[in-house]
């Protein structure tokens, strides 16, 4: 523990100090052996686990709100009644490791708990006075211990948004896949962006282009005028600024062409934000060979008489049911991406779309039924999915 983030936490020294039995898991801080009643008036031990909050690699010594969760049956009180405040509550500690019950209460000064150290020994207080009661030696307190349980994630820094939301077990959907983008424009910045803050192992960024001010105006975040004024290649521009958060990143400074297809043999899900007409359709014929799923993203926007319309799309092409005719999109028919006016709201709009479909295909986002394209169309602000096939060509934005 000497070089954990917790050794400084004068909480959890306190209740080492005090011999409670501590574990850190999947950014949640765990408390051993909390005795209490089960329904039938048995005593025996439970687990609190508690979401931590980091600021960088320093742990926050406060209470946040005032929930906390229980690894164990219903807790009762000496008659075997449910005791207030824990409700029936399911939270992913990590993939393996569920809490079944929230507890939410109130300090009796009606506020916050003022630390972690309080918010934890009063539930402990909660949760084992009826098992005092029945069996006066019982303890939660059996001797200090420690272990850290270290997770294997991509990220430079812990995932405790995750530890919070209890999302665990959804996130592990991500584990396993290695994802490349090609383009790195306004829209396959964007996805970067969405995919970096995901338990993906690794991120495969393709672009052969220069990163100037006009890309800047389009991207997420806020380019460095020093940067741009070395003119980066997009892909390792990008790389080097997610790479403070997602250690997966990989840039390949080229395009991806009809020449270089090798290039995609590792990854599990390609999202085509950008592609040369010339070669988008062999990039699409190599990827349904490969079995590869895909999204391919494009959009057309017009001015018309001072205001700007148009469509945004996100193609799927998912096994099994990429078929050779949905190799020649609308986005792929002409080269119209490039072309066309962008504006970076409407670009991140498009990086959501596929962002969405992405989740959805590898089922974390629920959907009624599989799609073959989501279409947003800009003057009547409405989108659209179906399964008949990529129809809404970018042309149609010009109608």
């Amino acid at each position: 523990m000497p070089t954990s983030p917790f050794d400084r936490d004068p909480s959890t020294r306190r209740l080492l100090d005090e011999d409670y039995c501590l574990s850190f898991e999947g950014n949640h801080l765990i408390v051993e052996r909390v005795p209490y009643v089960t329904a039938a008036k048995v005593v025996t031990y439970g687990r609190l686990a508690l979401p931590v909050t980091f600021s960088g690699d320093v742990l926050q010594d406060s209470s946040g709100d005032h929930r906390i969760w229980f690894i164990g049956e219903q807790p009762c009180d000496q008659n075997g009644q449910p005791l207030p405040g824990p409700s029936p509550e399911a939270h992913a500690v990590t993939q393996d490791l569920i809490a079944n019950f929230m507890i939410s209460s109130k300090p009796k000064n009606g506020g916050t708990f003022a630390n972690t150290y309080d918010k934890i020994t009063s539930y402990v207080r909660v949760l084992s006075h009826p098992a005092h009661v029945l069996d006066p030696t019982v303890t939660a307190t059996p001797g200090a211990g420690w272990t850290e349980i270290p997770d294997d994630l991509p990220f430079v820094y812990p995932d405790t948004g995750t530890a919070r939301a209890g999302l665990a077990t959804m996130n592990a959907k991500f584990r396993g896949q290695r994802i490349g983008i090609i383009g790195l424009g306004g829209t396959g910045s964007y996805i970067l962006d969405q995919v970096s803050k995901t338990w993906v192992d690794a991120i495969d960024l393709f672009d052969g282009d220069v990163f100037d001010n006009h890309n800047a105006y389009r991207a997420p975040g806020a380019a460095d005028i020093d940067d741009l004024k070395l003119r980066p290649n997009k892909a390792e521009h990008f790389a080097r600024v997610y790479s403070h958060m997602h250690t997966g990143i990989t840039a390949h400074s080229f395009f991806i062409t009809a020449d270089n297809l090798d290039q995609l043999g590792d990854c599990t899900f390609v999202f085509v934000a950008a592609a040369d007409a010339d070669d988008k359709p062999a990039i699409l014929a190599s990827l349904r060979e490969r079995d590869i799923p895909t999204i391919e993203v494009g959009m057309g926007i017009r001015d018309e008489g001072g205001r700007l319309s148009g469509l945004l799309a996100a193609v799927n092409h998912f096994p099994p049911d990429m078929s050779e005719a949905a190799i020649s999109t609308s986005t792929g028919g002409v080269d119209e991406y490039d072309r066309n006016i962008q504006t970076a709201d409407l670009n991140c709009l498009n990086a959501m779309l596929a962002v969405v479909n992405w989740k959805k295909y590898l089922t974390y986002y629920a959907e009624f039924e599989p799609v073959d394209e989501t279409v947003y169309r800009v003057f009547t602000g409405t989108t659209r999915s179906g399964r008949d096939g990529a129809d809404a060509s970018i042309e149609e934005a010009e109608s």
